[in-house]
């Protein structure tokens, strides 16, 4: 006989060869089932005899190919192997094909024996002297159909046509799981990757003969001991000991990125019932858990909108009682009154805490702020006093401007709260002392940063950097640092969302904002903003600054707050306005029909009893067409616009107004 011995092991192909040779066996041999394959096609031997588990092809790819190949389908071929964990790996061996699976090692004349007995059960002895054949003999069947006898031809020609179709099958299903694209391997008792589709080699980056004969936990997790026993919920481990399909969910890694994977395992059984091996389905759901992150964080968002919105229109209302009665007692005293300066400072505390409110709705995208031209580099001199109270006296603050124009159209309110947050960021970062840098800069956003970055528009910027000296950032933690409701601090030491309406008002302002830190290095926030030109700024500031001017006209203003509504007349009766007060929507359409040929303006808040300031108007219309009106609302106009309550092109002022800002909308629609 010809034998083929493939082995990766050089002592045992030694010995084997040797005690073969002893038999008169012509035999050659291979280090592993690359190897082996191509001396099997080049001198189709009697018997191959191989090893299971092998570097590049093992002895259960080997198999498959041979019993592919059409010249060496009915070569006998055994398994002499010391890879065995039961009757598992055997019963898999023969479901192959293979005619036996020997277990290492064995007396040399009790193997000669055991070989002999395989090879003699593996062939069809004829009563031609010389001669056996085995089943894949089609021309000497064809030949000798008198000796052999017909009801024999017959049945061997029978099952070369079964093998035939059986082959046709197998080449149909290794079709189908080479055009998917799911992962699909096929794993032992040993948890050896048996058999793997071009999805799978795809997804790790690997060549099938770097896969096959290794275990899944070093493929699939780059783990050299077994998944579950790290508490990684194994669906092939499942499988195995309770026989039935699982699926889990957990990630993997392509060389260092992570993806995320769902598992889904399946048994397959021999004819007694018995689990040979598990195949295994790997579907990349990165994208799947990406959108459904994205999902999360828009119901997060949602969630502080509805909140936001919830709260504002009664505390607008407090809030502009409090800044209108602090401005009419300001604008009345004396420029040398000590006092002077304290209220000032309470009008400053009551404006940021409207811009508090103004920007949890600009981060849940329920209102857009109030842009105007401002100085970066002035907004920031303004508040350094209140950014030293609030790191404390044991941090230092740095500031270092540029000599530059840095104006731009912004929420100066706004802006004030990102550099808040980000200074109580960086002294939570920095407990046992250290440094918050700001600084701001001119940058120039070319093609360059937008081709490394992966976004931007290229124009002139303003460049804010806030720095600290702190602990610095871990990888993970960056990854998320922006998302709402996402913070490392204990519970009651913050809340998740002060750098997220950060990033919530950087892109309201079509801005870009990215965090740079290292673990021990500290962390810097550069935030692009966009600038404007001096002209440009100087136009919108000539309109802005120009001082309310009074009137004569009737105003009839309905509000059902009444520390509201005492304001509102107070300052347009000091302008010179004559005032008629409604509590209520239908109070509104009643004093308009008394006095509807004398009232010029309507001043509705949009939410009140009876009717809505909506309703009011609308009854008010059916008796004067030409009625002028201004609504309020202490709710977000974003709000009130998609609830249909107004149009955009009828006026509308958001709450807390400022004195000076309500009488020049006043004149503004008088004059229409």
């Amino acid at each position: 006989m010809k034998i083929l011995i493939v082995d990766d092991n050089s002592d045992d192909r030694k010995l084997l060869k040797y005690n073969l040779e002893r038999h008169n066996c012509a035999v050659f041999d291979a280090r592993d089932g690359v190897e082996g394959l191509k001396l099997a096609v080049a001198h189709k031997p009697s018997l191959i005899i191989t090893d299971a588990l092998m570097p590049r092809m093992d002895g259960f790819q080997l198999l498959r190919a041979v019993k592919s190949d059409e010249t060496l389908r009915s070569v006998p071929f055994v398994f002499y192997s010391a890879t065995y964990v039961g009757e598992k790996d055997i019963q898999f061996a023969l479901s192959l094909g293979a005619a036996a699976y020997i277990v290492k090692p064995k007396e040399p004349e009790e193997f000669w024996n055991e070989l002999s007995n395989i090879v003699e059960g593996c062939k069809l002895n004829i009563e031609t002297p010389g001669t056996a054949i085995t089943i894949g003999d089609t021309e000497f069947i064809q030949k000798h159909s008198e000796i052999i006898g017909d009801k024999l031809v017959k049945k061997i020609l029978e099952l070369q046509d079964a093998n035939a179709k059986i082959e046709q099958s197998e080449a149909f299903i290794r079709n189908i799981l080479e055009s998917v694209d799911v992962s699909i391997i096929v794993i032992d008792p040993a948890y050896r990757i048996v058999s793997a589709n071009r999805a799978y080699l795809d997804m790790v980056g690997l060549p099938i003969e770097k896969v096959t004969g290794r275990r899944c936990n070093e493929i699939s997790h780059h783990m050299d001991d077994p998944c579950f026993e790290s508490g990684v919920d194994c669906v092939v481990k499942n499988t195995f000991e309770t026989g039935k399909p699982h699926t889990a969910m957990h990630m993997h890694k392509k060389g260092d990125k992570p993806f995320y994977v769902e598992t889904k395992s399946f048994p397959m059984k021999n004819a007694a019932g018995e689990i040979i091996s598990v195949i295994e389905l790997i579907n990349d759901i990165t994208e799947k858990c990406k959108l459904e992150d994205q999902l999360r964080q828009s119901q997060k968002m949602e969630a502080i909108g509805q909140l936001a919105a919830g709260i504002s229109h009664d505390f607008n209302n407090i809030l502009t009682a409090i800044i209108g009665y602090a401005y009419i007692v300001q604008s009345k005293m004396d420029p040398e009154d000590p006092l002077k300066n304290d209220l000032g400072q309470i009008l400053v505390s009551a404006e940021r805490a409207a811009n508090l409110t103004r920007s949890l709705l600009t981060f849940s995208r329920r209102q857009t702020g109030k842009p105007s031209p401002v100085n970066l580099n002035d907004i920031i001199r303004k508040i350094e006093k209140l950014l030293m109270r609030i790191i404390g006296e044991d941090l230092e603050l740095r500031t270092m401007l540029t000599d530059k124009d840095v104006t731009l159209m912004a929420d100066a309110g706004q802006m004030e709260q990102v550099l808040m947050n980000l200074a109580t960021n960086g002294r939570d970062a920095m407990p046992g002392g250290g440094t918050l840098s700001i600084s701001t800069d001119i940058f120039d956003l070319d093609d360059g940063f937008v081709k490394a970055h992966g976004y931007g528009t290229p124009g002139k910027y303003v460049l804010m950097t806030v720095s600290d000296t702190g602990q610095g950032i871990d990888r993970r933690t960056l990854e998320h640092i922006f998302e709402p409701f996402f913070t490392t601090k204990e519970v009651g030491k913050g809340t998740g969302l002060g750098l997220s309406i950060v990033y919530g008002i950087v892109k309201q302002h079509n801005g870009y904002i990215n965090c740079y830190s290292e673990e021990g290095k500290g962390s810097s926030f550069k935030i692009y903003l966009p600038l404007i030109g001096p002209e440009i700024a100087k136009t919108v500031r000539t309109v802005s600054e120009a001082a309310p001017a009074g009137g004569t006209e009737t105003i009839l203003l309905g509000e059902d707050d009444e520390s509201v509504r005492k304001l509102m007349r107070e300052l347009l009766e000091d302008m010179g306005y004559t005032v008629i007060v409604a509590e209520n929507g239908e109070e509104a359409v009643e004093k308009f029909d008394l006095y509807k040929d004398k009232i010029s303006l309507l001043v509705l808040d949009m939410i009140m009893p009876k009717k809505s300031g909506k309703e009011a108007y609308e009854e008010v219309k059916k008796i004067r067409t030409d009625i002028k009106v201004i609504f309020t609302s202490g709710y977000p106009g974003d709000f009130i616009y998609k609830s249909g309550m107004i149009e955009k092109e009828m006026g509308f002022m958001l709450k807390p107004v400022s004195p000076v800002l309500f009488l020049k909308k006043v004149r503004e629609a008088l004059d229409k």
